[in-house]
């Protein structure tokens, strides 16, 4: 595949991991282009930000990075696309600190697959890694996603499949590339800070569109899988909507949870969610 670095076009393995990219030390950040738009990119820029100073950078002085602002990106983003030969893709900025203050930016794009209308979720074996900081940054060489990512593959290797990881008190955190929330029929809960989850950007979206519209929420440290829960979001950023539905929980191949009962409280929250991300798309036509 093509990528972008600092302006440069590059060549690169098709589907190479932030570590083969920079071994070092890196922030990232993953979003979907479809039909020339981006939802929320603001949102992932803002995190961007936020983590920076863990590397001791600047972000107002980041290239692509530094805003999002379609005049800046639409070049580097047009060029990928013809490069690649891609429509809708996945696209991931990556940067990295080069010793003098400064950062270099990395742009790569991969095929977008289609946003599947539920997911199974299945338990992993690996424990989420101690975080180095809390709230956790985006950050890079991720090894311990990239290892939870093959063990799913070797239980599950399909789009309508994520693993469930816990931390070392065996607490939900998150899965391999998605956030959870989940309705027990009283509130909308989400895996607390210190369980190391990263701060998901369409789990922030959908914690703010249930306070907005007074639903109950609240941060959580829950052993185990919530076998209480009546609907199970799983949130990404590279879904269409920002959030599907999971269909049911196998754990050493068993199944071991199903939704239960009218799903109409996730219907609304699912809805909200996409609503609020369609009014923050910036166009790259």
């Amino acid at each position: 595949m093509i990528g972008w670095r600092q302006g440069e076009w590059v060549t690169l393995p098709d589907g190479a991991e932030v570590s083969s990219l920079v071994p070092g030390p890196s922030l990232f950040e993953t979003f979907a282009l479809r039909s020339g738009r981006i939802a929320c990119l603001g949102d992932h820029l803002d995190r961007l930000a936020l983590a920076c100073p863990r590397l001791g950078l600047d972000p107002a002085r980041l290239m692509l990075g530094a805003a999002a602002d379609a005049a800046t990106w639409s070049a580097p983003l047009g060029g990928l696309l013809g490069r690649n030969t891609l429509t809708n893709a996945i696209v991931r900025l990556l940067v990295a600190p080069r010793g003098d203050g400064l950062a270099t930016e990395w742009l790569t794009v991969r095929p977008l697959p289609a946003t599947p209308s539920t997911i199974d979720l299945y338990q992993l074996a690996l424990r989420r890694d101690a975080p180095e900081w809390l709230p956790r940054p985006k950050s890079g060489p991720w090894k311990n996603s990239s290892e939870a990512w093959r063990e799913l593959r070797a239980l599950a290797d399909r789009a309508d499949a994520e693993g469930v990881q816990f931390d070392a008190r065996g607490c939900l955190s998150e899965g391999t590339r998605s956030s959870f929330a989940w309705w027990d029929g009283e509130s909308w809960n989400f895996p607390a800070v210190e369980t190391g989850r990263l701060p998901g950007t369409a789990m922030a979206q959908l914690r703010s569109v249930l306070a907005q519209a007074g639903r109950p929420v609240r941060d959580v440290s829950w052993p185990g899988f919530p076998s209480n829960a009546q609907s199970v979001l799983v949130l990404r950023s590279t879904f269409e909507g920002g959030a599907v539905c999971a269909r049911s929980y196998h754990a050493e191949g068993r199944l071991a949870w199903q939704p239960t009962g009218a799903q109409s409280e996730a219907t609304r929250a699912l809805a909200w969610l996409a609503a609020w991300r369609a009014q923050r798309c910036i166009s790259f036509a």
